[in-house]
């Protein structure tokens, strides 16, 4: 609720149990259920399977996306609700080969809506607080909306945002205290800079 209040567009519920910010489709569902109207809500999984992605479309009707980082489950489990793949990168990886890993993450038979670019981290999906190399994302040629993620703060966005133009941008680790101890204060000040420098 305080990302409501912040501003925010979209908000993101963890699936992955072996995450620090899981959560289970109980309190998911609490929450997507005193969420305003207009406020997109993104089911977030990693190598998930189709019998998890089906347990959350039972759970809670109201989820507008659903975000894979890892292996993509069989996409027909989707109903023709949009997806979010995920580019994992680094600064070791040349621009032609992380050009082809986005198009392959396009091309597919049903392909993703926007495309979501996070640091690569060994054994990590998303959530390191390590920014991405923002040169190299600046010269990709995206085909369709992309969102900006990995490691973001209040403090790099203005210069983030800059860089690599994003059609919008996502943070976790960047606006908490504590891992998984989300900060208003932070969120606030976040979002601000976000709509100020997007807008």
């Amino acid at each position: 609720m305080a990302a409501v209040d912040a501003g925010c567009d979209a908000i993101g519920f963890n699936f992955f149990p072996n995450s620090i910010r899981y959560i289970s489709t109980d309190i998911a569902l609490e929450i997507a259920n005193n969420l305003p109207p207009f406020i997109s809500v993104v089911a977030v999984f990693a190598n998930a399977n189709v019998t998890q992605v089906e347990e959350v479309q039972k759970t809670i009707p109201r989820i507008d996306y659903y975000q894979f980082h890892g292996s993509v489950p069989e996409l027909d489990v989707l109903q023709n609700k949009p997806w979010i793949g995920t580019l994992s990168i680094d600064d070791s990886m040349s621009l032609d080969f992380v050009q082809n890993k986005l198009e392959s993450i396009s091309n597919q038979k049903i392909p993703p809506s926007v495309i979501l670019v996070d640091t690569k981290s060994k054994g990590m999906f998303g959530g390191t607080g390590i920014p991405g190399p923002w040169e190299l994302i600046s010269k990709l040629k995206f085909p369709r909306p992309w969102i900006l993620a990995g490691g973001l703060t209040p403090l790099n966005l203005s210069k983030a945002i800059s860089v690599t133009n994003p059609y919008c941008v996502d943070v976790a680790s960047g606006v908490e205290n504590t891992l998984g101890e989300k900060c208003p204060v932070k969120m606030l000040d976040f979002v601000t800079k976000a709509i100020c420098k997007i807008s």
